[in-house]
């Protein structure tokens, strides 16, 4: 009888283990999100994609010694925690080699605002995080990680019952596992270590889409409820409104930073194919954005972001927009994102249009310059006829046409062939990255982003990829 009795044993423990080990085999960094969560952004094996990294220009300018230095700067606060606190490099190296998770909820995450060139705002960004939200980092040394955290974020930390701390006078910190949690509250803690432990409360159960995300080999991936993830240029943004979620997911190869947002919208649609000659345009600027001009309340829109401002005027001036993009085949809008500098383009729209618009818009014709002069606000804006195209905005005719003769095309970018490529899109824009680093910092940088979506059935996609 106590054989049996020892045997029942022996088996209940083998099942056990058989269970644990396939739970701890299966879990993943993404199992500590409620499912009441609004969005998550994971990084995977960020050390196996750093050296990938790197070859990406824009990249390598911010991270080596001949840009911004980051890499640099990070090893020498590292080595200045070492001698300050005891605590190892390696502790903080390989806990951001693996896997990193941010998840929030009730809050909206712009992603243009969370890029910086000063690496002392990203310690502030961890610092100042939301209630309801959390880092999570992959760790074998819990102890040691708290303190090295404490020090880059200048502050304090306290031991607390139950394996956790405090950090600081807002941070609550614990860990479950290989994983280690900084919140922005005790709740947010607690909810995010017991979400781990219970399948039935983790968001990436709640739908097959997270296996995805799971099985993929993405450098970083992550998920966004309605409205909550924003990215906006004039012209290019991520709008997700009218949709049930989005999901992204990215690569790095080939110098190239590739990013996927797929949004899962509640209507069917189906972009149209487009043919434009965007390529003909002078290469003067560092913002180079391809439109239909169907979408007139689209082409209105980007003009309100470029004037960004509101008086009696800027009513009328949408309006003289708005005619322009009906009586049009396509719009084009050039400008430079530091200064405001801007010009729509109208592909084959006519003088009759332009004239009788500019007429009700009280523009004045200059007949020696050859074209319209429209006061608004404190500024002046243009309007003039080349060539069957029509063009809007604050650069004049004489400028325009000093850029057709002294500058290349567009087209003769070398990238500029992957880019007139995209031939099927609700929008698509080229921007000089490295334009904007030489005009605001002064240094040399060959760096590209391109920004495109189009929509097929019910998913858009909107892809970039920055070089």
């Amino acid at each position: 009888m106590e054989k049996i009795v020892d045997l029942k044993l022996a088996l209940a423990i083998f099942l056990v283990i058989i269970t644990l080990t396939t739970v701890l085999a299966d879990s993943d960094i993404i199992d500590l999100v409620h499912k009441d969560y609004d969005f998550f952004i994971r990084i995977s094996n960020g050390g196996s994609w750093y050296e990938e990294l790197k070859k990406v220009p824009f990249f390598a300018f911010v991270l080596n010694r001949k840009g911004l230095g980051f890499e640099e700067s990070f090893l020498r606060i590292l080595e200045d925690m070492r001698y300050r606190t005891g605590v190892l490099p390696s502790i903080i190296q390989e806990a951001i080699s693996t896997d990193v998770l941010f998840a929030s909820k009730g809050i909206q995450i712009d992603l243009s605002s969370v890029v910086s060139f000063d690496i002392n705002y990203y310690f502030d960004f961890v610092k100042t995080i939301a209630t309801n939200s959390f880092f999570a980092f992959q760790t074998k040394s819990p102890s040691q990680f708290v303190k090295g955290i404490a020090y880059l974020l200048s502050v304090s930390y306290k031991p607390l019952p139950n394996n956790q701390y405090l950090l600081g006078d807002s941070l609550y910190c614990g860990y479950s596992g290989k994983y280690f949690v900084i919140a922005g509250s005790k709740t947010a803690l607690e909810l995010a270590l017991k979400t781990y432990a219970t399948p039935d409360m983790q968001l990436s159960r709640t739908s097959k889409v997270f296996e995805r995300l799971k099985a993929g080999t993405f450098f970083i991936s992550g998920y966004s409820k309605p409205e909550t993830l924003r990215f906006n240029l004039p012209g290019a943004s991520i709008d997700s409104s009218e949709s049930e979620y989005v999901l992204f997911y990215s690569t790095v190869s080939a110098g190239n930073l590739s990013i996927t947002f797929e949004q899962k919208n509640k209507k069917q649609l189906t972009t149209k194919r487009i043919t434009e000659n965007i390529g003909n345009i002078p290469m003067a600027w560092n913002y180079y954005l391809s439109v239909p001009s169907s979408d007139t309340e689209g082409v209105v829109e980007i003009l309100n972001q470029w004037l960004q401002g509101s008086n009696a005027d800027l009513g009328r001036v949408l309006e003289f927009v708005s005619v322009l993009s009906k009586s049009s085949s396509n719009v084009y809008v050039v400008g430079r994102l530091e200064t405001g500098e801007f010009l729509f383009i109208f592909d084959n729209s006519n003088t009759k249009v332009l004239e009788t618009s500019a007429a009700k818009l009280g523009a004045k014709y200059d007949a020696q310059k050859q074209e319209w002069e429209i006061t608004f606000q404190n500024s002046k804006l243009y309007t003039f006829y080349i060539a069957n195209r029509v063009f809007f905005g604050s650069i004049d005719r004489a400028k325009y046409e000093q850029y057709e003769k002294t500058r290349r095309r567009l087209k003769e970018l070398p990238m500029y062939f992957d880019f007139s490529k995209l031939t099927t899109y609700d929008f698509k824009l080229l921007l000089d990255i490295g334009d904007i680093i030489k005009s605001t910092t002064g240094f040399n940088v060959s760096s590209k982003m391109f920004f495109w979506k189009y929509t097929a059935g019910y998913f858009s996609y909107y892809k970039i990829i920055i070089s």
